[in-house]
């Protein structure tokens, strides 16, 4: 359970959804839009952060029903707990993210310079996100992607065969044949069909296969990693200490994939990157389709780590609206730190007038 932090005077929230460009499929589910709630706070000395939580219920993380039950029952109110409930990491991660905002406001400095031990990266290098499709969509979208300059590309595979997926990934190379590419299987496939997959896929030339099995078997995750000629990383594993700490005592996995709603926050994301650094594992961190408040509290985590490994922050580009004037994107593959203190966003009133679905609530 977490404790709304002490110096909080007041909070308040608002729904919203955002609309999608397209849908977007991954072995997890698709996607057709995004709903998650604002949260704001006001500390003692005036100080207003903002943080969000949109949960993604395919990920076995709660809907956004779960967080308003949550904050009807008093979650958010002063000197209340957050109990362990379905999305209760992502209104966790809204009340991090939007104190740290508070907080760096006050100060006059970055979320990733609270964050971290030295001075956070002016910039990060970022992944295009490529979805399921035929091969010829694959070809283009990945080509799109690199006239838009980005250097790393990211297909979701597992959900279609392995065989079918060598296809696809085999066209996105032969149509990008420069470029760093990686796999996300959501833990789509068995144990057998991972290790098919990562001695097909090898010929490719690929980085990284992120969790090539379900969360869950974290032994199958340590074998299929012993074996593979790829780098392995844990992504939907790495959900709580104890599946964490298994993990690391296995060497299940070569990086860590940190989401900070998934997590309940950047706090808690840090803190489990520096811990598998001192495992010798590497970090990097994704997005959950979140609105540019997520996205740049994403940014923000990125920009405090060591860079072990582009980040998955593109996902803004699939979004058709939102709740800043300017959505987060990366530009020609790179996403720089804002110079403004805090997350670097603000949310515009009329941008977040056409996406909500609810007025504001104080909690």
């Amino acid at each position: 359970m977490t404790a709304l932090a002490a110096g909080i005077v007041r909070t308040r929230w608002r729904p919203f959804r955002l609309g999608m460009r397209h849908r977007f499929e991954a072995a997890h589910g698709a996607l057709d839009d995004r709903q998650g709630i604002l949260v704001e706070v006001t500390t003692k000395d005036g100080s207003v952060g903002i943080g969000e939580a949109s949960p993604m219920a395919s990920l076995g993380q709660g809907t956004l029903s779960d967080v308003v039950a949550l904050i009807e029952v008093g979650a958010l109110r002063a000197g209340a707990t957050i109990p362990d409930a379905p999305a209760a990491s992502a209104l966790r991660c809204a009340l991090d993210v939007a104190l740290l905002d508070a907080r760096a406001r006050a100060q006059g400095t970055s979320v990733a310079a609270l964050l971290g031990e030295g001075a956070p990266a002016t910039w990060v290098m970022a992944n295009a996100v490529i979805g399921a499709g035929s091969v010829p969509d694959v070809a283009r979208h990945g080509q799109e992607a690199v006239a838009a300059g980005y250097a790393v590309l990211k297909m979701k595979v597992g959900v279609v065969t392995v065989a079918e997926d060598y296809r696809r990934l085999s066209a996105l190379r032969e149509a990008c044949p420069e470029v760093i590419l990686r796999v996300d299987a959501n833990g789509a496939w068995d144990e057998k069909a991972a290790n098919e997959a990562t001695e097909a896929f090898a010929s490719l030339d690929i980085e990284l296969i992120e969790q090539p099995v379900p969360a869950s078997d974290v032994e199958a995750l340590a074998r299929v990693r012993e074996r593979s000629p790829i780098r392995i990383a844990a992504d939907e594993s790495v959900v709580d200490p104890a599946t964490l700490t298994r993990i690391l005592a296995l060497r299940a996995a070569d990086l860590i994939v940190l989401k900070p709603m998934l997590l309940g926050g950047l706090t808690p994301a840090y803190a489990i990157a520096r811990r598998a650094a001192e495992c010798g594992i590497g970090a990097f961190v994704t997005t959950t389709f979140d609105s540019s408040v997520g996205t740049a509290a994403a940014l923000q985590l990125a920009a405090s780590l060591p860079a072990d490994a582009a980040h998955g922050l593109s996902t803004g580009e699939h979004l058709a609206t939102d709740v800043v004037a300017q959505t987060l994107v990366p530009v020609r593959g790179r996403m720089v730190l804002p110079s403004t203190p805090g997350l670097g966003v603000a949310v515009d009133d009329a941008a977040l007038e056409a996406v909500a679905t609810g007025p504001w609530r104080e909690a």
